[in-house]
């Protein structure tokens, strides 16, 4: 059964951040798509993400390095951000 802040699996590789195209990171545990090149996060409420410029939270510099450091540590990105 998905996590109830989860997308479909199947989507995630296909989504991308709407201001510079990039990939985003899934990261479940706060219900973001989160793109460290920007330090910007995307809400995810009832499954579906948003993506409007608009929505997006951008995070300071600790935020930004506890996200990278919980991405790291799952193996889903580098530390080349």
């Amino acid at each position: 059964m998905q996590h109830p802040a989860e997308p479909d699996p199947r989507l995630l590789p296909l989504l991308a951040c709407p201001v510079d195209k990039g990939p985003l990171v899934h990261v479940p545990e706060e219900e973001l798509l989160y793109n460290p090149r920007l330090r910007r996060g995307y809400p995810i409420h009832d499954n579906l993400p948003y993506l409007r410029p608009l929505d997006a939270l951008t995070l300071d510099d600790v935020r930004h390095q506890e996200l990278l450091s919980r991405i790291e540590a799952r193996g889903t990105v580098k530390r080349s951000v």
